[in-house]
């Protein structure tokens, strides 16, 4: 591997820490700041690999992600920014199509622009689970060594979060009210 290489996964081993740290917030605007510096992260490289599916993806997805936080934060509505977000990630997706692999990238941006304009936490984690595979599978693709370790970790965060954040506060409850 050369140095430039190495430079373009290390940029991508931050966005895995920023992807890991997100899914473990209960605050809907915590995870989506999280979920933005793993996006601008990963739109740097995957710039640099030439993976441009997932470039323009990624930089639709900061301006996605920090419209939704501002709009759940003050209780306004997200559903037409839901339709326009997931026209542009379509629209990009064919613009910069790569093939069947762009498919798994436009599936995975409209699923969560679907669940990041819910306040829901758990529905966000829940679609987690898809986009993550699909942007896992992606990254074998445009060998994204950082992105298939960042969605594999995301993976484990997201069953690690549901299980703490959403089922177990369930459970307890249920074993209470027994």
């Amino acid at each position: 591997m050369s140095e430039s290489d190495i430079l373009i996964q290390l940029i991508g081993a931050f966005g895995i820490a920023a992807s890991i740290a997100a899914f473990q917030f209960k605050k809907h605007g915590t995870i989506l700041v999280f979920r933005t510096l793993n996006e601008a992260l990963f739109a740097v490289q995957y710039f640099l690999l030439g993976a441009f599916t997932g470039a323009a993806a990624s930089l639709i997805g900061i301006a996605r992600n920090l419209i939704f936080k501002n709009r759940v934060a003050t209780g306004k509505t997200t559903t037409l920014f839901i339709a326009i977000f997931s026209a542009l990630f379509v629209l990009f997706g064919i613009l910069t199509w790569e093939g069947p692999k762009s498919i798994l990238i436009i599936v995975a941006k409209v699923l969560s622009t679907v669940s990041y304009g819910n306040k829901n936490t758990s529905v966000i984690r829940v679609i987690g689970l898809v986009t993550t595979t699909s942007w896992l599978v992606y990254n074998w693709f445009v060998f994204s060594i950082a992105g298939v370790l960042c969605e594999a970790f995301t993976l484990t965060s997201l069953l690690v979060g549901i299980v703490r954040l959403d089922l177990l506060p369930r459970w307890k409850k249920d074993k209470n009210e027994v």
